[in-house]
Formats: C-alpha cells, sequence, structure tokens
C-alpha cells in the first residue's frame, strides 16, 4: 500500500537523496520549505516520533509546511521558545500547517502528543540566534529535555 510516506521515501530514494550518509530531504524550493512529521526516523526506525529535518534554516519571509506523514502528530510552538513579536501555532492532529516565518530568530516546536518523548524541533530564521539565551531557559519534561538541549549544541557548534 502506497501511504504519503512510502511515497515520500521512494521519492527520496528515487532522487538519491537519502545517501548512506543520512542527508535529509532537500526541504526548499523557492522560499517553501517542508518538516515531515513521522512515526520513525527514516534512517533509524529504532528512533521514534520525529520531525524531519529537527532543524531547519530559512530566510526571512519564508514559509515552513508541517506535512502530516504518518497519524497522530502536530506541530505547535512552544511558549518562550520563539522570538520576541512572533505568531505562536498550534496545528490540529493529523493536519498540515504552513506558517510564514517573518520574524528573524529561533522557533522552538513539539507535538503535543509526544512532547514527553521528545518530538522537538528547531527552526532558525534569518541565520538570528539572538534569542538562544532565552530559549535554552525553558524547562521540558522527559526526552524533550534531552533532544531539545542536544539540538541547541548542535547550532551552537553550527553543526547544522
Amino acid at each position: 500500500m502506497l501511504t504519503r510516506r512510502n511515497f515520500t521515501i521512494s521519492l527520496a530514494a528515487l532522487t538519491g537523496t537519502y545517501a548512506a550518509a543520512k542527508t535529509p530531504i532537500p526541504t526548499a524550493t523557492g522560499g517553501k520549505h517542508s518538516i515531515l512529521m513521522l512515526n520513525a526516523d527514516c534512517n533509524d526506525s529504532n528512533i521514534l516520533n520525529v520531525f524531519d529535518p529537527a532543524i531547519l534554516h530559512v530566510d526571512v519571509g519564508d514559509s515552513v509546511t508541517f506535512l502530516a506523514t504518518d497519524p497522530s502528530h502536530n506541530s505547535a510552538s512552544k511558549r518562550g521558545m520563539i522570538p520576541e513579536g512572533a505568531e505562536p501555532w498550534n496545528g490540529g492532529i493529523d493536519e498540515e500547517i504552513t506558517l510564514t516565518l517573518t520574524v528573524p530568530g529561533i522557533y522552538g516546536y513539539l507535538c503535543l502528543p509526544h512532547y514527553e518523548q521528545g518530538m522537538v524541533g528547531l527552526i532558525v530564521v534569518g541565520g538570528d540566534l539572538t534569542n538562544l539565551d532565552s530559549v535554552k531557559k525553558v524547562r521540558h519534561p522527559g526526552a524533550a529535555r534531552t533532544n531539545f538541549r542536544a539540538l541547541l549544541r548542535q547550532l551552537e557548534e553550527g553543526k547544522t
């Protein structure tokens, strides 16, 4: 049976974007980006409930669409983890949601049903990390704490 996730994985395999080095699917086309909401990591099925990519860099004014690739996920901004003046969001379960990001800075987001399990991600708009200190101060439960710390460490080390 061809599901959206299988189609996405098949398309990625055909275009060669999923190399052995775990290269992510390209997420941008003309200022439009996408993030997959998945039940399992495409490269390691032992890693459950993930956003792919977990860190996305975009330009000011670009749009980001969260794709309901697998069921039972949503995307919601995390209070205290978006730039001052930015609009928060809270998509419904299994809802594809598109945001236009006009305020530079770091945006932390999560899947409400799987937040404690660590389904979290970051969007960096305009290469601006000025709200990094406030983002780092936000507290998280369970695996979300570990995963946000790892993602923020990658940002600070320039590994994304």
